[in-house]
């Protein structure tokens, strides 16, 4: 338990010097000290700087699916709407929670290293797949028109959601106060649904 907890207190101090400085500005000597701690304990961890960096894109992927992918199978089976309404706000939740690992994964993590391109295109590729899974069952189940081409709609919506992250939790940090999550995700939702769902011919 202590291992994991040293491990967690390096990572949670590495996040935030990476965040505010970059990958190439932030030293393993400007974490130790940070962390409180010496090379010997660091490298019990972590091989060096660069293995440092790919656990924070790591821990990024394991929590997003923690928080978000864990929207109940009931909601799921009574309520699909409403289920793709919480995955939404979730999702938005998450990043405003994790604005430095945000920062991390968004603008310092891509062409910094080619060693970090599998790890951030694994997380895009997760949420990009999940995206057309809900698409495909969407249509399944008739909510979603079937004439749609899923796999660009869903870059669409993951483009599109990726770059409301960006630019409320990375590039314009002041305004995140006025970013309402429960009303950005009801316009974003309703924007998806009016796009997508099937049109009842009213008598």
């Amino acid at each position: 338990m202590k291992r994991e907890l040293r491990k967690d207190q390096i990572l949670e101090c590495a996040k935030r010097l990476f965040s505010q400085r970059g990958y190439y500005q932030t030293h393993i000597e400007t974490i130790l000290k940070e962390a409180k701690i010496g090379k010997g304990t660091f490298y019990l961890y972590f091989k060096n700087k660069q293995d440092l960096f790919i656990s924070l894109l790591i821990k990024f992927l394991d929590e997003w699916e923690d928080a978000v992918l864990s929207t109940s199978t009931e909601l799921k089976q009574e309520d699909m709407e409403g289920y793709f309404e919480t995955f939404i706000k979730r999702s938005f939740q998450f990043f405003r929670q994790n604005e430095d690992l945000c920062n991390i994964y968004l603008r310092i993590g891509p062409g910094t290293d080619e060693a970090f391109e599998p790890f951030i295109e694994r997380f895009e590729e997760k949420m990009l797949q999940y995206v057309i899974n809900e698409l495909e069952e969407g249509v399944h189940s008739n909510i979603f028109r079937k004439d749609i081409d899923i796999e660009k709609v869903a870059n669409m919506l993951l483009g599109a959601f990726l770059r409301l992250d960006y630019y409320y939790f990375v590039l314009r940090k002041k305004s995140r106060e006025s970013f309402d999550i429960d009303k950005t995700a009801d316009q974003f939702f309703d924007f998806i649904m009016n796009g997508l769902k099937v049109k009842v011919d009213k008598m």
